[in-house]
């Protein structure tokens, strides 16, 4: 696979481990990739509805609104390392090659005709079924004490050996502010519990704005290593921020 890459001009390859995969570290280490970052994958736990008050309208993307929405997405993710500047065209190539996806998965957050904050999900279980074969000591020590609390409390479940995960993921993501896109995941949490979808998803650096939209969410934090192997000179730095596609996930 690096030998294809090489030849057809890549500059680097990357992927990403859950923590606690030792072997997988391991293993990559052992073929030359180097850790450059730990990221945070927040998982938003669904489990009841929740209030969403603004005075803009909140709907699926329409097409003319392609242009304008692919120059949030720039603005907010300008400058990190791994972002694809995207355009109308992009989005639009985006959304017919991702199985299970439309304009109708991009909602935007509209005012006067200003988008504030664009917000794409995915239902990945539509390709793939993830069944859960065992807790983590972590996941184990947060059930219990879940369980306890849930007597007190509506609390979200969390998922027991041998359930299939019902799970989305965000991309993309814009917004000219967090609390714009604040009010897009109360949005998306209703619709999502609608569906009954129990987790949703995304990965980002552990200090990103897009942290501050999640508050009033319970959310397990997962740490992330990205780990990268250059065939080119200085094609990463080691001081900017890295953008991770949801979909990478």
């Amino acid at each position: 696979m690096e030998d294809h890459l090489i030849q057809n001009g890549a500059a680097l390859v990357y992927g990403l481990i859950m923590e606690g995969n030792l072997p997988s570290m391991k293993l990559v280490e052992s073929l030359g990739f180097k850790l450059h970052r730990t990221l945070v994958m927040p998982g938003l736990a669904i489990y009841k509805e929740m209030e969403v008050a603004h005075k803009g309208a909140i709907r699926p993307m329409a097409s003319e609104e392609l242009v304008p929405a692919s120059d949030l997405l720039n603005d907010t993710w300008q400058g990190y390392d791994f972002y694809e500047p995207t355009s109308a065209e992009a989005l639009i190539r985006f959304v017919n090659r991702t199985p299970a996806y439309s304009l109708n998965h991009l909602l935007v957050l509209e005012d006067r005709g200003e988008i504030l904050a664009c917000l794409g999900f995915w239902d990945w279980g539509q390709i793939m079924k993830i069944t859960m074969k065992a807790h983590s000591l972590k996941m184990q020590m947060m059930g219990s004490l879940i369980d306890i609390a849930r007597n007190f409390r509506p609390l979200p479940r969390i998922p027991r050996p041998g359930d299939t995960l019902k799970q989305w993921c965000l991309t993309p993501m814009g917004f000219k502010d967090p609390k714009y896109l604040a009010v897009l995941l109360r949005y998306l949490n209703n619709l999502a519990l609608q569906r009954g979808i129990e987790q949703i998803f995304c990965t980002c650096k552990r200090d990103h704005a897009l942290l501050n939209s999640m508050k009033g969410f319970i959310h397990v934090d997962t740490a992330m290593h990205l780990y990268v192997k250059t065939f080119q000179q200085n094609v990463i730095s080691d001081d900017k921020p890295v953008f991770i596609d949801g979909i990478d996930l």
